[in-house]
């Protein structure tokens, strides 16, 4: 049997935001002249090369006497520890500090209060020992802290408080599970016969007898869906984020969410919370499991490029509603009014007639997580056009299929066939997968709206299940055609919009707005000021450009339409039993 590595992991300096972590090897190979270790660049769900190692200190190795063995850093993430003979066939340790104060889902933050590791960005590992066990001896800075995670607890009851020991099958196991270290609470809850925990780093600011609740109905609607529940237990960590930060990093069985402290507090906050809930914990399936062959086994060191993450991130962003809307969570009139903002946004997007879905996947590694002044013009998110293309997909497929198969069976399919391999799906295969599954040829679809950039059918789609999704008439209102920022209490232009007035009177990224037609310019000011204004004139448009007074003149145009969706009352029999089933009006099929 092999005899584990041994990692230990401690909360070193709260003040200075500091981890020490410790790596063993029980007996160094008796024909090498040397050890590799290395840090992951990326976390697994987080495309881009976070180059983690930065935050990486005082590295250090010893043999099993204590004498120092010489480690040479050879690459940004890779360290060579040399081995001379004495050194081999015993014991070697790695020692280093990780630098934390990263308040995010994917990196490590240390504080007085809390401290939350997420594992790729401090464990490091051994070349050659990726597949072999680990144990993991976690020791919090306060006595009175708890230790929370969702691998497997080996030590006993008699276990000091603020310490504790745990187990893994591998390396990739190892870091797939998130730490949290701190004064928290633990809430469970039953669902589907399985046992849930909900860590909340900022109780009092959350309902907790109503998240249990709803967290219930969720994970039973997504369960419902596929049949049971791929783990045996499941934790739920949520961060308090600062500000408006939000956000979500899946994992095999668990999930860590970053929510505003105060953001449960108004309906629109607690209803983006449960969407965000279930957006992370579908991913148990789509993405952890249901995945192409090239997100896992992972190489942590390089980009894994897909062009599949319409599927694995805009389906998802597409059910997060259909699980809400299953569980009883969102009226069906509101779920439409959900997806109503979703393409209204989607069409405030000059990009997505240059990208396609495809290629928004491919390129996640080098644009969605670096956005640029151009990218609003030029790219288009696979989270946003993926989620209103799956809506596509799925009302095509009821409609061809005349309610016969949905999305539902193509998720059901992959999901089957991960069940039987337990591998990743062969992206080139994955049209004939999804048409297989549905018994429709599709490539129509495929063509049109995941790898084109055509707009998307849904309006067409829509009418053939009794609802209209049109434009609205316009008000007249001018518009700049900004995404605003702030800079010294200026209004900044941060993006211009293709076509928009902005364009066409030379705004440039950076400029800070001062005057239009010779009155100032503040942000409670602006939306009047623009209504005010003489229509199809141009006036004069004052902005500092690198600290430049410049002149431009600014067309008057007013605002591109909006768009409206309404169920018709009066429709065809047919077209009305689709919406229905659609909007689950009627109970799903088992």
């Amino acid at each position: 049997m092999t005899t584990p590595l041994r990692y230990e992991l401690a909360v070193d300096d709260v003040n200075a935001h500091l981890l020490a972590v410790q790596l063993t090897l029980p007996a160094a190979p008796e024909d090498a002249d040397h050890l590799e270790a290395l840090l992951p660049a990326w976390t697994p769900g987080s495309y881009l090369l976070r180059e983690y190692a930065r935050f990486i200190q005082q590295v250090e190795a010893r043999d099993a006497q204590g004498n120092p063995l010489e480690v040479r850093k050879v690459e940004k993430a890779r360290w060579r520890i040399a081995l001379p003979p004495e050194a081999r066939g015993q014991a070697v340790t790695l020692r280093y500090r990780v630098y934390g104060y990263d308040l995010s889902v994917r990196a490590v933050h240390v504080d007085a209060g809390h401290a939350f590791i997420n594992s790729p960005a401090a464990l490091m590992m051994l070349e050659g020992y990726h597949d072999h066990p680990c144990t993991l001896d976690v020791r919090a800075h306060d006595p009175a802290w708890s230790i929370f995670t969702s691998l497997e607890r080996t030590d006993g009851h008699g276990t000091p408080q603020g310490q504790a020991t745990f187990r893994a099958d591998d390396y990739t196991q190892l870091i797939d599970r998130p730490l949290e270290l701190g004064p928290h609470q633990e809430h469970t809850f039953e669902a589907a016969g399985v046992t849930h925990r909900l860590i909340m780093e900022a109780p009092h600011a959350a309902p907790i007898p109503r998240l249990l609740e709803d967290l219930t109905r969720i994970v039973e609607a997504a369960a419902a869906l596929f049949g049971g529940l791929p783990y045996t237990t499941y934790l739920f960590l949520v961060l308090a984020g600062d500000g408006a930060i939000r956000g979500g990093l899946e994992h095999l069985d668990s999930t860590v969410l970053m929510f505003p402290r105060r953001g449960y507090h108004t309906a629109k906050g607690y209803e983006d919370f449960l969407a965000l809930a279930a957006h992370e914990h579908f991913h148990v399936w789509n993405v952890k499991r249901i995945r192409p062959h090239v997100l896992g086994p992972f190489d942590y060191t390089r980009e894994a490029y897909t062009r599949a993450l319409w599927l694995m991130e805009g389906a998802t962003c597409y059910y997060e509603n259909r699980i809400l809307l299953r569980a009883g969570l969102l009226t069906p009139a509101r779920y439409l009014e959900l997806l109503l903002e979703r393409h209204n946004a989607l069409m405030n997007i000059p990009g997505r007639k240059l990208q396609s879905l495809e290629e928004s996947s491919f390129d996640a590694w080098i644009k969605l997580y670096r956005p640029d002044p151009a990218n609003v013009n030029t790219t288009v998110s696979y989270y946003l056009k993926g989620e209103v293309a799956a809506c596509v997909l799925d009302l095509a497929i009821r409609q061809r299929s005349q309610g016969a198969r949905s999305l539902d069976d193509v998720m059901l399919a992959l999901w089957s066939d991960f069940r039987e391999h337990g591998a990743g799906f062969d992206e080139d295969r994955l049209q004939a997968r999804i048409e297989a599954a549905v018994q429709l040829d599709l490539d129509d679809l495929f063509a049109a709206v995941i790898r084109g950039t055509q707009e998307l059918p849904l309006p067409e789609l829509l009418d053939a299940f009794a609802i209209d999704l049109t434009p609205r008439e316009t008000t007249g209102k001018p518009w700049l055609g900004i995404k605003p920022g702030t800079s010294d209490g200026l209004i900044s232009a941060d993006q211009i919009f293709s076509g928009s007035p902005a364009e066409a009177a030379g705004v440039c990224p950076g400029d800070l707005l001062l005057a239009i037609d010779h009155e100032r310019v503040i942000q409670s000011n602006l939306a009047d000021l623009l209504d005010s204004l003489p229509r199809n004139q141009s006036v004069p448009l004052h902005v500092f450009r690198r600290g430049v007074l410049i002149q431009l003149s600014l067309p008057v145009e007013a605002a591109p339409a909006i768009w409206q969706i309404t169920e018709r009352p009066e429709a065809d029999p047919e077209a009305i039993a689709r919406r229905d089933a659609w909007l689950l009006r009627t109970p799903p099929a088992p």
